[in-house]
């Protein structure tokens, strides 16, 4: 009986040392079907992340008491078609985020660790498909920029701005002293969000082995939710060994039946170069719950003169064109959210 006391005291204790803490257990699984084709040549198979990269991940959060909190974020990628990480030889590593930070509601957020980098974040909220699959954008993987980046010390503004929301982020090459600073970064980001609008700008650095090798990014988005649609348009540019490439996309998000179609029609010019691509997507994707979904999209790249881009995905590689060729991607699949 002594010894069925003092257990029920410590399992109260324990109850009571971690009532104001949270532990979430996350995840995406994300498969589909795919065809891709290039100039005389094609591709079919089982493709990962068409709507949603796949993932699974870990966070929690410790009330500390007078308004400030800890957190930390743990987030493997995953490619469902084989099974396997996004580790070296397909082993699973938190590459997608690794963080532990602290916040407060009136001074902002501290987070160290691997994280989005500032710089990507408007291509990604202000594409319709999220970068994702054949119809997502690849205004961000033109010249080097980072999606994620390593190291990083990075700063939240408070959630209560009226709607105005920052974000400033640097990580440390890491080089010896007098060594080139290559894998420096540094980002910016700032918007406005209401109910109905959302805008934001962002730019940021990449250093190089030289001077000429650092990838320099800007970009800006905006969209408005009219409830019939939320149509969105984003700018970005890369400049890296004295090419700059501009990417401008128009896209829509319209709620129809139990889904959304989601469509994007996009411009990549090269400077001083006919190396020119333009990209058009359709898709939609139909909810079977809150956490299911089908969907479907269907894509088509028409290259410049100098221009040899394809349609590639997850789990299917790029096919491949000529100078100046088309390429088509077609991709059914399936989106649980846990």
């Amino acid at each position: 009986m002594k010894k069925k006391l003092i257990a029920l005291a410590l399992a109260g204790a324990a109850s009571g040392a971690f009532a104001q803490s949270s532990l979430t257990l996350f995840g995406v699984v994300d498969v589909g079907i795919a065809h891709l084709t290039g100039t005389d040549t094609s591709r079919t198979g089982v493709s990962t992340g068409g709507a949603n990269i796949s993932r699974l991940g870990f966070r929690g959060t410790e009330d500390l008491g007078g308004g400030l909190a800890a957190s930390f974020w743990l987030e493997a990628g995953l490619d469902v078609d084989t099974g396997i990480g996004k580790g070296l030889a397909g082993g699973l590593n938190f590459n997608r985020r690794a963080t532990v930070g602290l916040s407060g509601a009136h001074w902002g957020e501290l987070r160290l660790g691997r994280d989005d980098a500032a710089t990507f974040l408007n291509t990604l909220i202000f594409d319709p498909f999220l970068t994702n699959g054949v119809g997502g954008n690849n205004a961000f993987i033109m010249q080097g920029a980072p999606i994620q980046v390593s190291n990083a010390i990075s700063y939240f503004l408070p959630a209560n701005l009226g709607g105005f929301y920052g974000q400033l982020q640097y990580t440390p090459s890491e080089q010896p002293s007098g060594a080139p600073r290559q894998g420096k970064y540094w980002g910016v980001r700032g918007g406005w969000r209401s109910k109905v609008l959302n805008l934001a700008a962002a730019t940021g650095e990449l250093k190089g082995a030289t001077a000429a090798d650092n990838v320099k990014i800007h970009n800006a988005g905006i969209s408005y939710d009219f409830g019939i649609a939320r149509p969105s348009l984003l700018w970005a540019t890369e400049q890296k060994n004295g090419v700059k490439i501009t990417a401008l996309e128009l896209g829509v998000v319209a709620p129809v039946g139990p889904g959304e179609v989601r469509a994007q029609a996009s411009r990549y010019d090269t400077s001083n170069s006919n190396a020119d691509w333009t990209k058009f997507a359709i898709g939609y994707g139909y909810n079977l719950s809150r956490r299911t979904q089908l969907y479907a999209t269907v894509a088509h790249v028409s290259n410049s003169d100098g221009a040899q881009r394809s349609i590639g995905v997850q789990g299917l590689a790029a096919p491949g064109t000529t100078l100046g060729g088309n390429s088509n991607g077609y991709e059914a699949g399936i989106r649980h959210i846990f």
